[in-house]
């Protein structure tokens, strides 16, 4: 189930990244054919960016797509998948509680951008904070992988083949 949210949200960030570009074009081709700005684009495109690497890195993390270490891998792999996962937990753990800490704080007090088009800042937060927590939560299942002694990534392509980059 988790995996099933983690890769609906994996989409969600790709339909942030398409709207992003989208938006940037607009504002380029607006702005040099009409001589018209669209104010909030620059803005709206940063909050649009993290919301996507951070709805993202839950399913980038289970289809093993984060940069890693080799060398100590290929030393103790299975010590080094422990120590790494753990630590990773930790981490990850920190961040989410400064991540909701921080949401919660924006949406107590109603804070917003202070720009010209005055955003509360809950909503790119809380994107933040969601997928901190979605992440925390896949790390803590690939502790209860490697536990049961199964693999810990999944193989997402379709004819069974890593990506190139990822070798």
């Amino acid at each position: 189930m988790i995996d099933r949210f983690s890769r609906a949200l994996a989409v969600l960030s790709g339909f942030a990244i398409f709207l992003m570009a989208g938006l940037v074009v607009s504002e380029i081709v607006l702005r040099n054919l009409f001589s018209i700005s669209l104010t909030f684009v620059w803005e709206v495109s940063v909050y649009l960016h993290m919301a996507a690497i951070f709805l993202g890195s839950a399913w980038t993390l289970r289809t093993g797509g984060h940069i890693r270490v080799t060398l100590l891998q290929s030393v103790f792999p299975r010590a080094f998948e422990w120590f790494a996962t753990l630590i990773g937990l930790a981490i990850s753990t920190y961040m989410t509680n400064a991540l909701v800490l921080l949401a919660w704080s924006y949406w107590r007090t109603g804070r917003t951008s202070g720009s010209t088009t005055d955003i509360a800042l809950i909503y790119p937060a809380g994107f933040m904070a969601f997928g901190a927590v979605l992440l925390t939560v896949q790390i803590a299942l690939r502790l209860v992988h490697l536990a049961l002694g199964s693999e810990p990534e999944i193989d997402n392509m379709r004819d069974g083949d890593r990506a190139p980059i990822m070798d």
